[in-house]
C-alpha cells in the first residue's frame, strides 16, 4: 500500500505533463503570485526557490530582476522542465536545480538572503511536519534575511464560501494532498522562531472574489463552463487587493540579526 508521500509525489510528477501549468491549473492565480514575488524582490538577489516546480518564478526573476539562484524540487520530472525551460530562455547559467525534499534540506547549500516557497508547505501531511520543515527553511536564511512565504489557508476559504453560499455555489475546499494553515497559528510562530513578521498580503484577494464569486455566480446562471482567463478574470488582475477573499496569502518573514 502506498503511503501518503509516495501519493503527493506521485501526484508532482503526473502534473509536469502539464508543463508551464504544472503548479496549478490556474495560470492566473500563478501570475499574481510571481507578480507579488516580483514586486518584493530586490534586483540582483540570489534566491533558494523551494519546491520551485517547473522554475518559471525563479526564471521571471532571473529575466525581470537580474537576479540568481538555486531551485530545490523532489519530483524529478518537475527538475527536468525546470532545466529544460531554463535552458530555453537563456538562463541556465544563472540557476541551479537541485533534488531535495522540503524536510530534509540538509546544511550544504550554505544560507541565502532571501528564500520563497509557493504552496509548498501545505504538501506536507501534518501540522508537525509544515513547523519542522520551517524551521529547517529558516537555519539557511541569513541573518536579517526574508522569507517569502506563499501558502494557502483556511481563512480564506471561508470568508470566500461565506459568499459563495448565498448564491448557493458549492464550498471551496483544499485538494486531497494538501493541509491548508491557519493564518492565526501561523502568526504566533513569531512567538516560538527567531523571526519577526513584516507583512501579511493578501493580494490574490480581489482576484479570488471575482473569480469564484461573481464569475462562478454567472457562469452558473448562464450555464456555462468556467474558464480562467474570462474577462472579469482578467480585470481583476489590474484591481487592488481589497478584503481577505480566497486561500492563497503571503507572510514575509525577516529573520533576527
Amino acid at each position: 500500500m502506498t503511503t501518503h508521500d509516495e501519493e503527493v509525489l506521485g501526484f508532482w510528477n503526473e502534473r509536469a505533463q502539464c508543463g508551464q501549468n504544472a503548479g496549478t491549473n490556474d495560470f492566473m492565480l500563478k501570475y499574481l503570485e510571481e507578480a507579488a514575488l516580483l514586486e518584493r524582490m530586490p534586483s540582483g538577489a540570489e534566491v533558494l526557490d523551494i519546491g520551485c516546480g517547473n522554475g518559471s518564478t525563479l526564471i521571471h526573476l532571473v529575466k525581470e530582476k537580474g537576479c540568481t539562484g538555486v531551485g530545490l524540487d523532489y519530483a524529478d520530472s518537475l527538475l527536468d522542465l525546470a532545466r529544460q525551460a531554463a535552458k530555453e530562455n537563456g538562463v541556465r547559467k544563472k540557476l541551479r536545480f537541485v533534488k531535495r525534499d522540503v524536510r530534509q534540506l540538509g546544511d550544504d547549500l550554505g544560507q541565502f538572503q532571501h528564500i520563497m516557497t509557493q504552496r509548498c508547505l501545505i504538501n506536507l501531511e501534518t501540522e508537525e511536519e509544515q513547523r519542522r520543515a520551517f524551521s529547517s527553511i529558516l537555519q539557511l536564511l541569513s541573518p536579517g534575511g526574508y522569507y517569502y512565504m506563499i501558502e494557502a489557508f483556511n481563512d480564506g476559504n471561508r470568508t470566500l464560501n461565506a459568499l459563495r453560499d448565498i448564491f448557493h455555489l458549492e464550498p471551496m475546499t483544499s485538494p486531497w494532498h494538501n493541509r491548508f494553515f491557519e493564518l492565526k497559528d501561523v502568526l504566533n510562530w513569531e512567538k516560538s522562531y527567531p523571526v519577526t513578521v513584516r507583512e501579511v498580503s493578501h493580494f490574490a484577494s480581489t482576484y479570488y472574489f471575482l473569480s469564484r464569486v461573481v464569475y462562478a455566480k454567472l457562469a452558473a446562471d448562464r450555464g456555462e463552463p468556467l474558464r480562467y482567463d474570462s474577462d472579469i478574470n482578467q480585470i481583476s488582475l489590474h484591481l487592488p487587493p481589497i478584503g481577505e477573499f480566497g486561500a492563497t496569502k503571503l507572510i514575509v518573514w525577516q529573520k533576527v540579526q
